[in-house]
């Protein structure tokens, strides 16, 4: 694998042509993810007259059962597709992190419904665990958002078609919540493992990362009171686990 490290150096004059592009690319992104919350948000009406409609169908006596199964698909398919619209839509909100709660187990379903397309396209099998009545940690949850995001989107470009995504969110051993987050890929080699979460470190092809992900996903989960760790074993997978204090209610 091939291993590559973007020069973070500038000065006011000539700017570091990576650091130009970077900022070029992140501009791009932000003017997308303006013009796609507007169009989601004419997506949702109607999405919301469809899901109204076939529900109305659904009660109607007399409807030939080949024709309520089709609006039975209908319904299911629409509801999807609002879950996945209200999910970017959360994303695509100004920082919510001062005021609130994370229903963390939630928020993790919340990202992977949201990936759904990009899992399928890839044929990842998923495996999610999430333990009941886990206590919720303090703040919004678009941080915790960007996190789990990133680690997914990590795990799903190491692995080959037919891999596994496992996610678990449970009760540590501390008393607090712990999030891990697995793959079944080729790993991380003992030798880079300790610069992963340096910025601009990547060992992923041209244009498919900046190098930054883990970087920022380490700051945002110590944000949030938490530690982001890593553990992988060369050939057989690479595990992201993070780990959050026990709050008082």
């Amino acid at each position: 694998m091939k291993n590559s490290i973007l020069s973070t150096t500038f000065n006011a004059e000539f700017p570091d042509k990576a650091f130009l592009d970077l900022l070029a690319f992140n501009e791009k992104m932000a003017e997308l993810g303006r013009i796609s919350a507007g169009i989601i948000h004419e997506v949702n009406t109607p999405l919301s007259v469809i899901i109204s409609a076939a529900q109305l169908v659904m009660l109607e006596e007399g409807v030939p059962e080949a024709a309520l199964e089709m609006v039975e698909r209908i319904h299911q398919e629409a509801q999807r597709l609002s879950q996945m619209t209200r999910g970017i839509l959360s994303f695509a909100r100004r920082n919510d992190d001062a005021h609130g709660e994370i229903d963390v187990c939630r928020t993790i379903h919340e990202v992977v419904t949201f990936l759904r397309y990009e899992i399928g396209k890839r044929s990842i099998k998923v495996e999610e665990k999430y333990e009941q009545h886990l206590p919720f940690l303090p703040g919004g949850g678009n941080r915790l958002r960007q996190v789990i995001l990133n680690l997914t989107m990590n795990a799903l470009q190491a692995m080959a078609p037919g891999g596994r995504l496992s996610i678990s969110c449970c009760l540590g051993s501390g008393g607090g919540t712990e999030i891990r987050i697995g793959d079944t890929g080729p790993g991380i080699p003992p030798e880079v493992l300790d610069q992963i979460f340096d910025p601009f470190y990547t060992t992923k092809k041209e244009g498919e990362g900046t190098g930054l992900g883990l970087f920022v996903s380490r700051n945002l989960v110590s944000e949030l009171d938490g530690v982001l760790s890593v553990c992988s074993l060369w050939g057989a997978g690479t595990t992201f686990t993070i780990t959050f204090p026990p709050h008082a209610p």
